[in-house]
């Protein structure tokens, strides 16, 4: 399938339901993919209103949010990103739908992040993933991204580490 599809920025709040509709999607499928291997149940919903209520940290000029649309403005998939602190920037929320794997776009939302990191002075980005995601953890591999313990300023609560693998890239100690 040959779709029309462009790259942007949030810049400022995005629009609320539709972030939430693929959010839900993407708690979704992270819910899935987490009891695949022997991790808990969460409320997707609560998840979701969780995200929403500190969106502002995944704003400039902290941090920001990619998104993907096909040609009528469509949200076909999303990618967050923030600044852990001045030198470390975390990938979060990489999502993209159903209708539109395939065609490069999670790694485009990857390599998007990674240069907006580098322009907001961050010299090491980092990120998790569920154990088992292979397409997501062989993807960091292409771009770089080594393994890594926990590191300081991680979200997720440590009872799930056990179910998550840490990823790290070294942006070679400069930013652009």
């Amino acid at each position: 399938m040959q779709l029309d599809i462009t790259f942007s920025f949030a810049q400022a709040k995005p629009d609320l339901a539709e972030l939430s509709d693929i959010l839900t999607e993407y708690y979704g499928q992270i819910q899935e993919r987490l009891m695949n291997v022997g991790g808990p149940r969460f409320s997707i919903e609560k998840e979701v209103a969780a995200n929403l209520a500190s969106l502002d940290d995944f704003l400039p000029p902290n941090g920001d949010i990619v998104f993907a649309r096909d040609k009528s403005g469509y949200l076909l998939g999303c990618g967050f990103i923030r600044m852990i602190d001045s030198n470390r920037a975390e990938l979060k929320r990489l999502y993209v739908r159903d209708l539109a794997r395939g065609l490069g776009l999670g790694r485009r939302l990857i390599e998007m992040r990674i240069e907006k990191a580098r322009d907001m002075g961050a010299t090491t980005i980092l990120a998790d993933t569920v154990r088992g995601n292979s397409s997501m953890l062989a993807l960091y591999d292409r771009l770089g991204f080594g393994e890594t313990q926990r590191y300081n300023g991680n979200a997720n609560a440590p009872e799930l580490d056990p179910y998550l693998v840490y990823r790290k890239l070294d942006l070679g100690g400069a930013a652009k």
